[in-house]
């Protein structure tokens, strides 16, 4: 078990000590170990709480049964498990073969904790995930990181895979429950915690804990149900399976864990999700590697993850939701622009079509299809009626359900996209990907303060992932034009994140800034150029599924800045060539007629400028889909540039009004408008107007 609190150890206490021994501080209450210059050691639970009793009985022989009991309570290890957390611990206070500087084997007995221990004070609680005040109106269930006892490591996978399925399984299938996502729970394998703290961290009054043992062809499943907050144990089960049989554990276990709360299980007799044990290998270690990658990975992590279901799928050609992963990560590929070929998008539509032959009413295989209509396909109506198919068979999984409300919020749905995505928020409350998407959708939905405390909570959990200021610091600039944060935050990721992935956040920010030095550093620290178009938060807004992008489009504008016609001319050019390769499909048009227009006004020929701008705000009509607001307001940009002035201001103007235009720092800084509009009447208005807005805004 993660760990169950036993008396004397596991007990949540008033006061918790914190112990120093042999240049190491052990703070009990935050679970961590450090060396006295603040280095922190990376522990597993078990070796954490192997290294905490021998602490607390330092100079006593602990004898090997008792040891056994206290950190493996209600389950049965061998003592070759013990062992071996025993050699990890050594390793890790630096205790070479044959000294005994910290722990002392008494051969046939058990172990002695010799160095000597001072209690240094009391320690304090680590950071806590957040979580609602009041108690949960239906039961909430918090499934703890299964322990892997299996003596090949190697297996571990298989752990984490079993974990993941139990609990999406319990999610869709017991409706009266509500359970928190996998990414939430797994962050408490490196950030462990007493059970009554997870409990109260994350508002549930359930926690389920689970050791895995896998050896050969066989499979051992221990689980216990208890109430967390009155620390009360309810119920506990092994399950001894062969692999081939174990293909239907999800399904036994969830059911299992709702019947002993009471809670409704939906769905027919349990049937395996592939009848090939290799085929779910392969799927489970697929399915873990997908939460590791984001917009900013690598390609090679994507071919391995490819690769895998792939290999799952040709195992067993009737495993349905492998085809939907597959079709899933397929629209992750082609939406994040790292491949954009008709191949890939076939793919994508035959794996989806054939998940839902084989499994019409899985509520993940709705989702993904959903998925892939709102965001490749464009077919705003037909996403939303999938989605809500999906909902309405169980789908609990978070990233979805982000997905289904921005896609409300992209329908004018703003009320409905609020609820979905705090609910997202709800499920999965440490997933940092999920509170970054929140925090943006707060923020277009204007409702900043909730924005900011998103960001933090998020900047709280993860302090070490720059990505997360940056969010933070783009909020803060967009709606009250404040860019110390923004240029702070650049210059620190600029240290870890590539110069192409910073560009669309830092580019206006740094062009109205009239940091042009800066942002010619930063173009000439590109050596591409043509870059793949990064889109989502941070990235240049709704760019999914359009391609590359040329360096050319960022090099004209920072020419025409500095007032170098011929060089803004050549860039233009250059700009229009880049869209004469492309191949005009669904997915890119809009995108190549706003570069068209970019390429147009570098050239100077404004009156073709004015007529492309106007094609792309006919292109991407806001009315029917919110995301046409980014086109709008480049459009907006480029009339005004054009000469164009009061078309221009009727587009802000209706976007403000319409809630469309979020950056106002980009309006009330901009040079260019600035330059372009002096003395323009509605434009001096709508300044003054989102000067006032500015002040409202109470954020920090």
């Amino acid at each position: 078990m993660v760990r169950r609190e036993r008396e004397g150890m596991n007990q949540l206490r008033q006061a918790t000590p914190i112990y120093e021994f042999g240049g190491f501080r052990l703070d009990v209450a935050r679970r961590q170990l450090r060396s006295l210059d603040d280095q922190p050691a990376s522990l597993t639970v078990k070796v954490f709480d192997l290294l905490l009793y021998l602490v607390e009985h330092h100079g006593e022989l602990v004898e090997k049964s008792a040891l056994m009991q206290a950190v493996w309570p209600n389950v049965v290890v061998e003592e070759n498990n013990l062992n071996q957390n025993i050699s990890v611990l050594r390793k890790v206070l630096g205790e070479r073969a044959g000294e005994h500087r910290f722990i002392m084997t008494v051969p046939g007995r058990g172990f002695r904790f010799v160095a000597p221990v001072t209690v240094a004070g009391n320690g304090q609680a680590a950071p806590a995930v957040p979580a609602a005040a009041k108690a949960p109106q239906s039961p909430r269930i918090a499934i703890m990181p299964f322990e892997n006892l299996s003596p090949d490591p190697a297996n571990a996978f298989f752990a984490d895979g079993l974990h993941e399925e139990i609990l999406a399984t319990l999610s869709q299938r017991a409706p009266d429950l509500q359970v928190i996502s996998r990414t939430t729970m797994m962050r408490y394998r490196a950030h462990p915690a007493p059970l009554p703290q997870i409990a109260a961290e994350l508002n549930a009054n359930y926690v389920v804990e689970g050791t895995v043992r896998r050896e050969a062809d066989q499979v051992r499943v221990t689980l216990q149900l208890v109430d967390a907050r009155e620390d009360k144990h309810l119920w506990a089960h092994s399950y001894e399976r062969t692999l081939k049989s174990a293909l239907t554990l999800q399904c036994e276990v969830a059911g299992d864990v709702a019947a002993r709360l009471a809670a409704r299980f939906r769905g027919e007799a349990v049937k395996p999700p592939t009848v090939n044990p290799e085929a779910y290998d392969l799927y489970l270690r697929a399915r873990l590697l997908t939460h590791q990658v984001t917009p900013m990975s690598p390609p090679e992590q994507y071919a391995e993850i490819d690769t895998l279901f792939g290999r799952a799928i040709e195992l067993d050609p009737q495993f349905a939701i492998a085809y939907a992963n597959r079709g899933g990560f397929g629209d992750a590929k082609f939406g994040f622009n790292y491949e954009t070929g008709d191949e890939l998008l076939r793919s994508i539509r035959d794996d989806l079509a054939t998940a839902k032959r084989l499994a019409p009413a899985d509520p993940f295989v709705l989702a993904a299809e959903a998925g892939h209509l709102a965001w490749c396909e464009g077919d705003l109506p037909r996403a939303r009626a999938t989605f809500e198919a999906a909902m309405h068979a169980g789908l609990a999984d978070s990233v979805y359900l982000a997905s289904y409300a921005i896609l409300l919020q992209r329908l004018g749905r703003n009320a409905e996209a609020y609820d979905v995505q705090m609910r997202a928020v709800s499920t999965d409350p440490a997933n940092p990907f999920i509170l970054t998407v929140a925090t943006i959708q707060l923020s277009s939905l204007l409702r900043i303060e909730e924005a900011i405390k998103m960001a933090n909570r998020a900047i709280e959990l993860y302090p070490e992932r720059p990505f997360l200021r940056l969010v933070r610091a783009q909020v803060i600039y967009n709606h009250t034009g404040r860019a110390d944060e923004l240029h702070r935050e650049l210059t620190a990721a600029a240290r870890h994140v590539p110069a192409q992935l910073l560009l669309d956040l830092g580019f206006p920010v740094l062009m109205n800034d009239g940091a042009y030095d800066e942002l010619q550093a930063l173009l000439d620290s590109i050596p591409e150029n043509e870059i793949r178009a990064v889109p989502g938060p941070g990235g240049g807004g709704p760019l999914f599924c359009v391609g590359k992008r040329p360096l050319a489009q960022y090099r004209g504008w920072l020419a025409l800045a500095r007032g170098n016609l011929p060089e803004a001319k050549r860039w233009g050019t250059e700009v229009l060539d880049f869209v004469a390769r492309q191949k005009i499909t669904v997915q890119n048009g809009w995108f190549l007629r706003v570069l068209t227009a970019h390429g147009y006004l570098l050239q100077g020929r404004h009156e073709e400028a004015i007529t492309a701008a106007r094609a792309v705000v006919a292109s991407w009509p806001v009315a029917q889909d919110r995301f046409g607001a980014y086109n709008a307001a480049q459009a907006a940009f480029i009339l005004v540039m054009s000469g164009a002035t009061d078309e221009a201001m009727t587009i802000l103007e209706t976007l403000i009004e319409d809630r469309g235009l979020t950056g106002v720092g980009a309006v009330l800084h901009s040079p260019s408008l600035a330059a372009a509009l002096p003395g323009n009447a509605r434009y001096q208005a709508l300044k003054a107007r989102l000067e006032e807005a500015v002040k409202a805004c109470t954020i920090d």
